[in-house]
C-alpha cells in the first residue's frame, strides 16, 4: 500500500474553493457534498466510536519516527535501584535560597 500525502489547504485556497462551491446550483452543492463526505469516509474508516461522535485515525506521515524512539526508555544493565542512586548521588547544589 502507498501512502499519499495530505493536502493542507491554506484560508486563501479554501476561500476558493467556498467561492467556488456557492456558485453552483444547490442540487449540485448536494450532489458535490454528497461525492466529499463519501471520499471522506472511504480514505478514513471510523475505527470506534467514542460517546456516539466517530473517531477517525489519520494515516502515519512518511517521516514519522518509531514509537521505540519517542518512548524516552533506554537500555540499561542496572536496575532501577541503581539507576536511581546514581541520580541521587550526581545532584548538586546550585545555590542556596532565602525564604
Amino acid at each position: 500500500m502507498v501512502a499519499m500525502s495530505t493536502l493542507h489547504l491554506s484560508d486563501t485556497l479554501l476561500d476558493g474553493y467556498v467561492a467556488l462551491f456557492q456558485q453552483l446550483a444547490p442540487k449540485d452543492q448536494t450532489i458535490l457534498l454528497g461525492a466529499l463526505t463519501e471520499s471522506a469516509q472511504s480514505s478514513h474508516p471510523v475505527l470506534e466510536k467514542q460517546d456516539d461522535f466517530p473517531v477517525y485515525y489519520l494515516p502515519k506521515p512518511l517521516d514519522a519516527r518509531p514509537f521505540e524512539e519517542l518512548c524516552g526508555g533506554w537500555e540499561d544493565d542496572r536496575s532501577a535501584e541503581e539507576i536511581v542512586e546514581d541520580l541521587r548521588q550526581s545532584r548538586t547544589r546550585t545555590r542556596e535560597v532565602n525564604l
